[in-house]
């Protein structure tokens, strides 16, 4: 039973962790931008208003299927996923890229545009970029799915996975290349339209078509499977596909859990249903949130000391039920945690 206890504990606890690090769970979303290309590249302008540490997402389509190259990025561009057609539209052994997607953490000085380039003949190329702040510039990509297997005219299907993080940005794209028809790709209703650019006149395919678009993802979890519906598109067989890819969030960094400590301390503990705070550096915590989950990871109650106008802040569990629960302090420095025991 003990043992059955502390693992409950230590669940709780990641869960309280992942909760306070990432919030607000938003990963905004900055700008976006797309282009259309020749044969041999397509040129995307950087979206507006991207500043250092923000993380950009590109797509590239394009609709060769016999012996088209791999997509290269420019520099500093890193790949997620390459996309080959394996349904009617290309056949089952193809293994030529239709869509490759890369990532790139946005420096101190970025170019006004990013060229990728290829040699798909007589296919245009098309491609878009989708900007976002507060993602993990460590490790940006917590997961992506790639499904490439796909015949339906009149459906795409971005397959889903289970992520084992909280607060991610999922993002889907999703391509078409289908001849001679004014098609257009629509997400589903989650989904947030982000790009959208397609191409006419390249044969053998008439028209490539790209979509991105994304959704926030609060817990961890099956995202389940992303789709979007072809309108316009008169026929099955051909070339489609999609990835579905996944941005964790930037977690809070500090000076370490030993310094931080120093700033307060909870008394009593264990406590009937009152807790006092005893902040030790006041000033400091003036943009500090508090927040308590109970051991289920459910946020039970939060508090900032903007309006503070004393050290000794009073925190009321009363109407709580007694047991264990995680107290947090998020500050410009860290996150602060404490167990507190309410008897």
């Amino acid at each position: 039973m003990k043992k059955q206890l502390l693992s409950a504990l230590a669940i709780a606890f990641s869960v309280a962790q992942a909760a306070a690090q990432c919030s607000p769970c938003t990963i905004p979303f900055v700008a976006a931008s797309q282009a259309t290309g020749n044969s041999a590249s397509v040129t995307i302008p950087i979206p507006a208003g991207v500043v250092q540490g923000d993380v950009m997402i590109a797509a590239i389509h394009h609709g060769w299927c016999n012996n088209g190259p791999a997509v290269i990025a420019p520099n500093g561009w890193t790949l997620i996923n390459y996309t080959s057609n394996t349904g009617s539209g290309c056949g089952s052994s193809n293994t030529t890229i239709q869509l490759a997607t890369f990532y790139k953490v946005a420096g101190a000085s970025e170019p006004a545009n990013y060229t990728f380039t290829g040699n798909s003949s007589n296919q245009a190329y098309v491609g878009g970029i989708v900007a976002y702040s507060g993602v993990n510039t460590a490790n940006p990509i917590h997961m992506n799915s790639n499904n490439g297997a796909q015949d339906a005219c009149n459906n795409l299907l971005a397959t889903g996975f289970t992520t084992t993080q909280p607060c991610t940005r999922l993002v889907a794209v999703f391509f078409c290349s289908v001849n001679n028809s004014a098609t257009n790709i629509v997400p589903q209703n989650s989904l947030t339209e982000r790009v959208d650019v397609s191409t006419t006149g390249n044969n053998p395919w008439g028209n490539e078509n790209l979509e991105i678009a994304d959704e926030l993802m609060m817990t961890a979890g099956a995202t389940g499977n992303k789709t979007a519906a072809l309108t316009g598109c008169s026929s099955t067989g051909w070339v489609t596909g999609a990835q579905l890819i996944a941005l964790s969030c930037q977690a809070i960094t500090g000076q370490g859990e030993h310094s931080l400590s120093e700033m307060f301390t909870v008394i009593p503990n264990p406590s009937t249903g009152k807790f006092n705070l005893k902040m030790a550096e006041f000033e400091n915590l003036r943009t500090a949130k508090l927040e308590i989950y109970n051991l289920v990871g459910e946020k039970i109650y939060s508090a900032n000391f903007q309006t503070v106008s004393s050290s000794n802040f009073q925190i009321d569990l009363s109407t709580q039920p007694k047991g264990i629960y995680f107290l947090r302090v998020s500050t410009l420095e860290g996150v602060i945690t404490r167990k507190i025991v309410l008897e």
